[in-house]
């Protein structure tokens, strides 16, 4: 908890390429997850004309088989489904947590959920009108809010000192 006090407290001094790049990422999100779903989606319907088996089905069984190769290029192709998955939830985690921040933490999550997390994805001057903003204010705001994101993301992925690995997908079981 004191690491995620210290990003939201350091969220001024994040370099401008860190906010550059964040930005850029969130533009990406929702191509990332209309990609992987599709990618599951073409998985599942391989799966069933070849073996006869939904991707469920077969993630269920592949720990106790012995992999072939064409059992293993899916194996692989799921890894990958799996490491865009995990940076999905993460940027999610990232944007949960910016919800509670105290200054404007409620408004920071509309401005960066309505924009770059919803599926229709609002244009700037759509959210000025959903938000209330004046053009100045909206602008002001979300630079505010792609910051302390920002901040946050990057305090959530990258591992701390006391730890063996990076950030994994712990919840992806629950």
């Amino acid at each position: 908890m004191q690491d995620l006090l210290e990003s939201f407290t350091l969220s001024e001094n994040v370099p401008k390429n860190i906010v550059h790049n964040t930005e850029l990422l969130l533009k990406l999100y929702r191509k990332v997850e209309f990609a992987v779903k599709c990618h599951l989606r073409e998985l599942d319907e391989e799966l069933y004309v070849t073996e006869r088996k939904r991707l469920s089905d077969f993630v269920h069984n592949l720990i106790n088989c012995d992999l072939g190769k064409e059992r293993q290029r899916l194996q692989d192709r799921l890894a990958s489904a799996d490491t865009s998955l995990c940076l999905l939830e993460l940027m999610e985690d990232a944007l949960l947590l910016l919800k509670s921040y105290p200054d404007n933490g409620e408004l920071y999550y509309k401005l960066l959920r309505y924009r770059y997390f919803d599926s229709y994805g609002n244009s700037n001057e759509e959210l000025m009108e959903i938000l209330n903003l004046s053009r100045s204010t909206y602008y002001r705001q979300k630079k505010k809010a792609v910051k302390l994101y920002a901040s946050v993301l990057w305090s959530l992925s990258l591992p701390k000192p006391s730890d063996n690995v990076g950030h994994t997908c712990q919840n992806r079981a629950s």
